[in-house]
C-alpha cells in the first residue's frame, strides 16, 4: 500500500464499506425542516450540494412544495459548496414553486453560495433575504 492508496487527511475513505451500511455520501449534507405556523416552511441545508447530494435536496424540496406552503425558504447559510447540480435543483425548485404559486426565498450570506449564483447569472432568478 502506498500513500496514494490512503484517503487524504481528514477525509473518509468512501471506497471502504461503511460500518452503518449507509451510502458513503450521506453525511455530506444535513437537511432540517421547520414550519413557523403561518404557512412558511424553511428547509435548512448544511454541507455540500453536489452531484451526490443534490437528489436528496431535490426530494426534500419537492416534498415541501407538494404541501403547498405560502412560502418556501431555503436556508443555505450552512452550505460550504454549491455545485452545478445544486444550482440545477434551485432553478427547478424555483420553476416548481412558481407553477404552484408558492413564494420562494433563499437565505444565502456566504460566498460559497452567492458566488456560483452570480457567476452563472442565476442570482437574478431568486429572492435572496435574511433569516427573518
Amino acid at each position: 500500500m502506498t500513500s496514494s492508496d490512503l484517503p487524504a487527511e481528514g477525509l473518509r475513505d468512501v471506497s471502504a464499506p461503511s460500518d452503518s451500511g449507509d451510502a458513503p455520501f450521506d453525511d455530506v449534507i444535513t437537511l432540517s425542516t421547520s414550519n413557523d405556523g403561518d404557512g412558511t416552511v424553511t428547509v435548512t441545508v448544511i454541507g455540500e450540494v453536489d452531484t451526490f447530494t443534490a437528489p436528496v435536496l431535490r426530494a426534500s424540496l419537492d416534498t415541501q412544495l407538494e404541501q403547498q406552503p405560502n412560502e418556501l425558504v431555503i436556508d443555505l447559510c450552512g452550505v460550504q459548496f454549491l455545485g452545478s447540480a445544486g444550482l440545477a435543483v434551485l432553478v427547478e425548485t424555483q420553476k416548481s414553486a412558481r407553477s404552484r404559486d408558492v413564494d420562494l426565498r433563499l437565505v444565502a450570506n456566504t460566498r460559497a453560495v452567492t458566488r456560483p449564483l452570480e457567476v452563472t447569472g442565476l442570482i437574478d432568478l431568486f429572492t435572496i433575504g435574511d433569516k427573518s
